[in-house]
């Protein structure tokens, strides 16, 4: 039987394959010391070249080659140390500046509502339903049975003001200061009057009256919207 001579290419060890194992197209093989695998093609009739063992000079390149791949050596503590901070310098500025916006935001929206509510009553709203309930003036007080007129007093005209605050409660509440907008027929604030009430608080299911006249009225005038001012009291008697 007819055989042929294979090298494997990687360690060059030499072993026999029993000639026609390999066909025209070539097969793969695996060499049996190094377990290197690779496609062999038929080898000529002629004799084949040995190949001589490798040089030093190859053998130097094979282990720097394989140096490459080795896993690279453990850094030491301070190494580790001065990368970690890189990294800590390297955080984006607007990444801080936008992180402490919204800290702040935060802090802001939950401690400064009484202010918020102030300017914008509506957001009351919004507060109650997430748990945070801001105290607004007289929110336990209704204010009832309010008649606007005009008349003429010693010969000056004075818008006239009367109505009554009711406490529906079973606490006392204190009384606020009373707040009355002169509105046109669009809506607009034309002018806006206050009014301290003498009575500084209101018994449960008490009710008293107020009554304020404001001076020379806008000719537009069309109504008065009455409410609570969050203005605070520095007396507590009416003028």
């Amino acid at each position: 039987m007819d055989i042929m001579r294979i090298t494997c290419p990687e360690c060059f060890a030499q072993f026999d394959v029993p000639d026609g194992a390999i066909k025209e197209t070539g097969r793969k093989l695996r060499c049996g010391q190094c377990k290197h695998q690779w496609h062999q093609l038929p080898i000529p009739d002629e004799p084949p070249e040995i190949m001589e063992p490798p040089t030093k000079e190859l053998e130097t390149k094979i282990s720097a080659t394989y140096n490459e791949f080795e896993t690279p050596p453990i850094p030491e503590n301070s190494d580790i140390k001065a990368s970690a901070n890189i990294e800590t310098k390297s955080l984006p500025i607007g990444a801080i500046i936008l992180v402490t916006l919204i800290i702040t935001s935060i802090f802001g929206f939950i401690f400064g509502r009484t202010i918020i509510v102030a300017y914008a009553p509506s957001s009351s709203i919004l507060y109650d339903k997430i748990g945070l309930h801001v105290p607004v003036p007289g929110e336990f007080l209704v204010i009832k049975n309010v008649g606007v007129w005009r008349e003429n007093r010693g010969g000056m005209e004075v818008l006239a003001v009367k109505g009554e605050l009711f406490n529906p409660s079973e606490t006392t509440q204190e009384v606020p200061i009373i707040k009355g907008s002169e509105v046109d027929a669009t809506g607009r604030v034309l002018a806006t009057e206050s009014f301290i009430p003498e009575a500084a608080t209101l018994l449960p299911n008490e009710t008293i009256k107020f009554e304020y006249q404001t001076p020379f009225p806008d000719e537009k005038t069309m109504s008065v919207i009455v409410t609570f001012s969050d203005e605070k009291r520095s007396s507590q008697y009416g003028y």
